[in-house]
């Protein structure tokens, strides 16, 4: 049977949000299993357009009018599509926010819309009928996506609906008095018509199956041509960071509060360090080291192509990952650290809460010391004073990239792919 597959996106690249790797590598996953794919995504300013990383052919491509609270706010003061962060933190704001994330209103007033729900669920009949579509994908976040797949789902049950979580819902995340009954069977109906669920980690996993029973997991793929460029020694001991921050979750303050321990004690020179960032929030980053280190020693970024993003990952001494882990949030794992894992560069996770041992172990693949929960300044200092020695006398800390490689590879990949999209008949594709 001719595998044609709609893969309906509110974000694609090159649209430049870090969600569009996981979602390139899903592209390509199917293309490798023999699909023909048709696109359905939203239609991004042109600010917003990135380096065109997809290389495989594209049968048919349709771009959405965006319509909707995100938008309508861009014209005006946002950059980037994201709202100052210290704009979320005033009350309405937060409070907008909140209300906005929530369902149902994430897809009547969030990313997408209303019109951008009709506008998709019209043209993606048209295209099932006329093309004879087999298979839908849609990733979360946004809802919308999900809730245009279900009703795609219902006026063609014989379509094969793949449902992706690279996070959870809101309401799954933090239940709300005034909807957490509704939110858990809106949830569980929604997926009952999902013929595969896909999450990116185990911890997220474990939320989902609450609401449908078997979670397939991809994190994450790294190509073998990437973990054989040449591992090298950077001029200054540069720590890097390229992520998103959340200032409410993560915390630098540890690392910080290392540093100038070990700056105080002779034991590092402070010209020899630099801060690089590039991100969604330089203001926040810069916040966090200007009282302690002079701006010649910050190079911060707004938000840059991926070559530039990659150029300062490869030419660090080491990348920074800062996340958190709660009794409610498990198993974030940021497509940063999978860019960061072909570098050959040390990594450093600094956790803000509770031992994430999902991420922990990916990182023990890679190299034997790294992840640190915030309270332990000993063994951070310890790995710091380590690696900085390291540095000084130009040795490159070995970093196992062809395990990781094998790990995460495309064949892995391509295998968990063709598993979520074989079609089994049963009276919801029939």
């Amino acid at each position: 049977m001719t595998k044609k597959l709609l893969f309906l996106s509110y974000y694609f690249p090159p649209v430049q949000v870090s969600s569009s790797i996981r979602l390139r590598h899903f592209y390509e996953g199917f293309i490798a299993n023999g699909f023909t794919i048709s696109v359905l995504t939203g239609q991004f300013p042109k600010k917003m357009a990135g380096e065109q990383t997809i290389n495989q052919p594209i049968s048919k491509i349709y771009y959405i009018p965006l319509i909707g609270l995100r938008r309508l706010l861009s014209n005006f003061m946002l950059t980037h599509y994201t709202l100052p962060l210290l704009w979320k933190k005033k009350v309405f704001i937060s409070s907008l926010l909140t209300f906005r994330n929530r369902i149902p209103f994430n897809i009547i007033f969030g990313d997408g819309g209303l019109i951008y729900l009709w506008i998709a669920y019209f043209k993606a009949t048209k295209w099932i009928k006329d093309y004879k579509i087999t298979h839908i994908f849609t990733s979360y976040s946004p809802m919308v996506d999900h809730f245009i797949a279900f009703l795609l789902k219902c006026t063609f049950p014989r379509l094969h609906w793949m449902a992706d979580f690279r996070d959870l819902p809101v309401d799954a995340k933090y239940p709300h008095y005034l909807n957490r009954t509704f939110s858990k069977y809106f949830l569980k109906h929604l997926l009952k018509k999902a013929d595969a669920v896909i999450s990116v980690s185990k911890g997220i996993a474990n939320e989902l199956e609450k609401f449908y029973p078997k979670i397939n997991i991809y994190s994450g793929c790294i190509s073998p041509e990437e973990v054989q460029r040449p591992t090298i020694i950077s001029p200054s001991f540069t720590i890097n960071y390229t992520g998103s921050i959340y200032p409410d979750y993560q915390d630098l303050s540890p690392l910080v509060k290392v540093i100038l321990s070990l700056i105080e004690e002779g034991k590092m020179n402070k010209k020899d360090i630099i801060w690089t960032y590039c991100g969604l929030h330089p203001c926040q980053y810069e916040q966090w080291l200007i009282p302690h280190f002079p701006k010649e020693q910050i190079d911060i970024k707004a938000y840059q192509p991926l070559s530039e993003v990659r150029k300062r990952q490869w030419e660090a001494t080491i990348n920074l990952v800062l996340t958190w882990s709660t009794s409610v949030q498990k198993g974030i794992l940021t497509t940063k650290l999978f860019e960061y894992l072909v570098t050959g560069k040390p990594i450093l996770v600094l956790t803000n809460g509770v031992l994430e041992t999902e991420m922990k172990r990916i990182l023990s693949c890679y190299q034997t010391e790294g992840y640190f929960q915030n309270s332990e300044n000993k063994r951070l200092k310890n790995w710091i004073t380590t690696m900085y020695k390291g540095w000084k006398n130009n040795q490159i800390h070995q970093c196992d990239r062809k395990k990781i490689a094998q790990k995460f590879s495309e064949n892995e990949r391509n295998a968990i792919i063709k598993k979520v999209s074989d079609r089994t008949p049963t009276r919801k594709n029939t």
